[in-house]
């Protein structure tokens, strides 16, 4: 018989953030100078507004296999590794090698270089649904981009894009991606709610908002929207809150539902990648996409996007129909990270060992929660893992909303300033590299337990 979680005290938890925070800033006087200075110059005092989180956010001097140090010289066990972005850890000694030396033979052309077909040839061997790529900077970029080339393919203007997904802030998908409970709406045909102003009215319009896990939804609503649809974008794995995994068959299905309408399916497989699996969420489930997106971790630390798949999709930017522009797409640099991190770094062993490492993360957690009955459960797929301070696994945003959020705050700061960062936020996740060891493991489990056990006092 199942026993109950424990009731975790808020004045407990007050207790902890309180002290926590105090250390903090302790710890991290040059960083807080810092961040005063740069509001005067940087909105928020940052260069990505998810880099602005309580108490202020870490400013970093360097990073050295899975390590990281900040700007007060404090160092940490790096599970944030850019959030999912540096499967092959930091300063891998083949990229410092390879980057150093294609610098000096020039860091941008405009031009074609070699290394970007041997590297579209590694992408095709090894994600499924890819015969064409084309290359861009981030995964913003290729989300846009693949979106655009499914508008042209299916010649219709909308898309459904699934609640509580990120795939990057250009207008179209900066939609319900954290919509609240009063404007969300109905959870099987949920509201159409823009994330930030600025996104032109008629771009609403154009975008239908549905549950993930839920393919008969999403069925009812392209059949109220028959032949106006051109693409369902999704994350097969939702990594914008926490993990969410896919139920079963549920990929599948919407394979099935996107055909049946004939509607392309587009995977963004921007933190997925290479961190599930050497081929992506294709190589893990029998689903193909009509287009994936890629970015991250691909890239090895440098600034990569890619979008790719059938080729009589592909072939609209062949015949000029659709135009993809960018004067550092396929910039040397970027290729060669990219071609080093595939075909050197990221060998099976590599994954096999960063993969084992997160199962063994995963498990440790597991066997805490389980000791001392806490209110949450874990999620882990490939090198990626993530706690979620909910008891019951959630399966939609809408199990968002349950998250304890005082907690997971109190969480982080708490393994803050033992040595383990995670990312900022409180809803991604952590990526085990390349070059994390079973002693990073290790103490990020002692740290855990510490943490859980002082909540259970």
């Amino acid at each position: 018989m199942l026993r109950e979680p424990i009731t975790i005290s808020r004045t407990l938890v007050q207790e902890i953030i309180k002290r926590e925070d105090a250390e903090f800033r302790k710890r991290t006087p040059r960083t807080h100078e810092l961040h005063e200075r740069a509001k005067a110059s940087l909105p928020l005092g940052v260069t990505s507004s998810f880099q602005a989180v309580p108490p202020y956010p870490l400013f970093i001097s360097k990073g050295e296999g899975s390590h990281i140090w900040d700007y007060d010289g404090n160092e940490y066990v790096d599970f944030h590794l850019g959030f999912g972005s540096l499967l092959v850890g930091h300063c891998h000694p083949l990229l410092v090698e390879a980057l150093r030396e294609q610098l000096g033979l020039g860091s941008l052309y405009s031009l074609p270089c070699a290394d970007s077909v041997f590297m579209a040839e590694e992408m095709v061997r090894r994600f499924a649904p890819i015969q064409q790529v084309r290359f861009s900077n981030s995964g913003t970029e290729a989300t846009m981009d693949a979106l655009r080339l499914a508008r042209a393919h299916t010649k219709r203007d909308k898309v459904v894009k699934i609640e509580g997904a990120y795939h990057g802030h250009h207008d179209v998908v900066m939609m319900s991606t954290k919509p609240s409970k009063e404007a969300a709406g109905a959870e099987d045909s949920p509201n159409t709610v823009p994330a930030s102003q600025g996104i032109p009215a008629d771009v609403k319009g154009n975008v239908i908002i549905a549950p993930y896990n839920d393919a008969e939804a999403l069925d009812r609503i392209l059949s109220a929207h028959e032949g106006e649809v051109a693409a369902v974008i999704m994350e097969a794995v939702l990594m914008n809150v926490g993990i969410m995994l896919p139920k079963d068959g549920y990929l599948q299905q919407m394979r099935e539902v996107t055909r049946k309408h004939d509607v392309l399916l587009v995977f963004d497989e921007v933190k997925t990648g290479v961190t599930v699996a050497p081929g992506g969420i294709t190589e893990l489930y029998p689903v193909e996409p009509d287009l994936i997106c890629l970015a991250k971790s691909i890239g090895g630390g440098m600034p990569i996007g890619a979008f790719g798949g059938r080729q009589d999709i592909m072939d609209h930017i062949s015949t000029g129909e659709v135009l993809h522009l960018g004067t550092f797409n396929g910039n040397p640099m970027s290729m060669r990270a990219g071609l080093v991190t595939l075909t050197q770094v990221l060998t099976p062993e590599a994954h096999a060992t960063a993969n084992n490492l997160s199962k063994q993360l995963a498990d440790g957690y597991l066997g805490v929660i389980e000791e001392f009955d806490m209110p949450m459960h874990i999620s882990q797929i490939g090198a990626k893992g993530c706690a979620m301070f909910r008891h019951a696994r959630a399966y939609n945003y809408r199990a968002w909303w349950d998250i304890d959020m005082e907690v997971s705050y109190a969480y982080w700061l708490f393994l803050a300033n033992r040595g383990i960062l995670f990312p900022p936020g409180l809803d991604d996740q952590w990526t085990i590299s390349v070059q994390h060891t079973q002693n990073d493991v290790d103490h990020h489990l002692h740290v855990f337990q510490q943490f859980v056990t002082e909540l259970s006092r």
